[in-house]
């Protein structure tokens, strides 16, 4: 994956969005060329779908397509190109079933620049589609964070990284405390409303080059390259306020205070990753039962 803005761009509301509405797109595609070429072929009045100015807006990808051109994902090139592609597939093939109605023959150079801009529309949109089918596989979809699935990979090339270069990584572990009485209490919604809320404060507070994972229930992963023990406390610190300092509301207007606990291990050729994840975790258990709301950092056990 890409930097942490980029990634907190992409929300799984968002993805899901995308590909409900490109499938729809190469579906509608066959469905409108369909018409198209019985309006051709079996000379039949065109469709209004086909010779409508208004073709391309009156399906699904079109509407959605223009209700949301200059905001969020639909605003970036990728899909601007694809809209552009859109829009020049339904004028031409509007063009060319007029033509047709008319009785005019329509040239062979034509008729292959027409279905070469259906076949560009549709090789954008399965590219786009396949892109974001891997961004979901890879997201966490409540959370928006990475998910487990990529975050053995992305921390064995920091921590290969860090010993390459002699620079420190330190991974935290991070726990909200009493989870489970926010669901006990105010109900499952209310609980992932909360585990939004963390994961997005969380992003807000560290630098651009961190990576965090939802590593599962109300736990977290961090890992903070070129961080050793004392810079790397300082970043948790600022988690562990963004989360002391300001409750958080929920959706039915309840004020919730709320805190979380913290382990840290700092990675070293010693360890393998995944004993440096253990070590995480057991400083985070010491943080537990230490009081909560606070960091444990490992060395050689853990240590306040």
């Amino acid at each position: 994956m890409a930097g942490r803005e980029q990634r907190a761009e992409i929300k799984p509301g968002d993805t899901g969005d995308v590909l409900s509405s490109i499938d729809s797109a190469i579906d509608e595609t066959a469905e409108w060329l369909q018409k198209w070429h019985r309006s051709i072929i079996c000379n039949e009045p065109p469709d209004q779908l086909v010779v409508s100015e208004y073709s391309q807006f009156l399906s699904r990808f079109g509407s959605w397509m223009d209700l949301n051109r200059d905001r969020g994902l639909q605003d970036q090139s990728a899909f601007r190109a694809l809209a552009k592609s859109y829009e020049a597939m339904h004028e031409f093939g509007r063009f060319l079933a007029q033509k047709a109605a008319e009785g005019m023959a329509i040239p062979t150079a034509e008729y292959d620049a027409f279905t070469e801009k259906v076949q560009r529309f549709n090789a954008q949109a399965r590219r786009i589609r396949e892109a974001f089918r891997m961004a979901v596989s890879e997201l966490d979809p409540l959370t928006g964070l990475q998910n487990r699935q990529v975050m053995m990979q992305v921390l064995e090339r920091e921590r290969e990284r860090a010993l390459r270069t002699g620079t420190p990584c330190c991974i935290v572990l991070a726990d909200i405390d009493h989870f489970k009485s926010v669901n006990d209490t105010h109900g499952h919604p209310a609980g992932d409303h909360v585990l939004r809320m963390v994961a997005g404060r969380f992003l807000s507070k560290l630098r651009p080059y961190d990576e965090i994972f939802r590593y599962g229930g109300e736990e977290f992963l961090i890992c903070l390259p070129s961080a050793g023990d004392e810079r790397a406390s300082e970043i948790v610190e600022r988690l562990r306020l963004s989360l002391a300092d300001q409750p958080i509301l929920l959706l039915d207007g309840t004020v919730l205070p709320l805190t979380a606990s913290f382990g840290l291990c700092l990675a070293d050729d010693a360890s393998t990753l995944k004993q440096t994840i253990e070590y995480a975790d057991e400083a985070l258990y010491a943080a537990k039962n230490n009081g909560r709301n606070r960091l444990q950092v490992w060395r050689n056990g853990p240590k306040t």
